[in-house]
């Protein structure tokens, strides 16, 4: 059997009344991953207390056993076996298993002789649960990113691009091929890049950044509104590795909002003039009444003259509301069926 072992060899004296033996053995036994040795015919030879654990049965039980029986139960080795594949390799050989209701990496690595050929093989299993969440959460995550509408895009501290979805293809008109490992001043207005650089130093020390309303550049040149929400990527230890940017494009609300506004104004400039002669006009019509110069017949007349310019006023407002909804075509749908007057 090959013997590489490097670095400092330990002897009996250094630590006193522990043979080198028995440091090994008491390693063994405290590795908390399950590990079997295996013969060249799959029968445990040894086997740590982590693995009586795994298989709920005393050690005794679980050496001279076969490794298929006493872990799949089953008659022979399974399809796909590493331990098969690697008696034929040479080399280490893995897969993912599940075992009740946990998720293991196996390794098996072969042990040769001075001949070349396999005595025996080390078999770990390591629990993987937490990285198999992770890695379902990250797929969840990636779906949910991928599909959202708006602008989802990282970046590095320094503001080079690490993804990029399929909203911020539609909306900038770059796909993430184009994007990816760029810096994201390409889609930055010049004006605007000292301030975005301003934004990065603020996330890299830790301080808290509001949403921003700014201008981003498309792929044909155009230049559109976006609000942007940027957060910290952070590692274990704390440290800001990375920045997330959600964005949101402006385009229609500040298209619905200029129109709104073209509406109030030309609304107000129709109503403010109609509205002071009506109400000048009930006002001396009420004041010729109290004095007695017209009676009620005359008051009932002169009031539903006033009604009829009113209900003008009010036709000349719909055709306003009509005339801004035909005329544009980005309102949103709330807002057209307000103009129109739907329900």
């Amino acid at each position: 059997m090959h013997s590489q072992t490097r670095g400092i060899r330990l002897t009996d004296t250094d630590t006193p009344g522990l043979s080198e033996y028995e440091i090994l053995k008491r390693t063994f036994d405290a590795i908390e991953d399950p590990i079997f040795y295996l013969a060249p015919d799959s029968t445990i030879l040894h086997a740590n207390p982590a693995s009586a654990t795994l298989l709920n049965k005393a050690l005794e039980e679980i050496i001279g056993s076969r490794c298929y029986q006493i872990v799949h139960h089953t008659p022979a080795n399974i399809r796909g076996c590493p331990f098969i594949k690697a008696k034929k390799t040479k080399k280490r050989e893995s897969y993912t298993i599940n075992l009740g209701s946990h998720w293991y990496q196996v390794a098996i690595d072969p042990v040769l002789g001075d001949d070349g050929e396999l005595i025996g093989a080390v078999h770990i299993l390591t629990n993987i649960d937490s990285i198999k969440k992770i890695h379902e959460l990250r797929a969840v995550l990636g779906a949910i990113i991928e599909t959202t509408p708006d602008p989802i895009i990282s970046e590095t501290p320094d503001g080079n691009v690490l993804s990029w979805n399929r909203g911020a293809e539609e909306t900038l008109g770059y796909t993430a091929e184009e994007m990816t490992g760029e810096s994201i001043e390409r889609i930055i207005p010049e004006r605007l890049r000292q301030q975005h650089l301003e934004t990065l130093a603020k996330i890299r020390r830790g301080e808290r950044v509001e949403r921003i309303e700014t201008c981003r550049i498309r792929k044909d040149g155009e230049e559109i509104e976006l609000s942007l929400s940027l957060s910290p990527i952070l590692d274990e230890r704390g440290i800001t590795t990375g920045v997330a940017v959600i964005m949101h494009d402006l385009t229609e609300i500040r298209t619905a909002e200029r129109a709104l506004l073209a509406y109030i104004t030309e609304a107000a400039l129709r109503l403010k003039n109609p509205v002071e002669i009506i109400a000048h006009s009930i006002e001396e019509i009420t004041d010729l009444h109290m004095k007695g110069e017209i009676d009620d017949e005359e008051l009932h007349t002169s009031l539903i003259i006033q009604v009829r310019h009113i209900e003008k006023v009010v036709e000349n407002i719909r055709e306003l509301q009509q005339s801004i909804v035909l005329e544009l075509d980005e309102i949103p749908e709330s807002y057209r069926k307000f103009l129109m007057e739907e329900e």
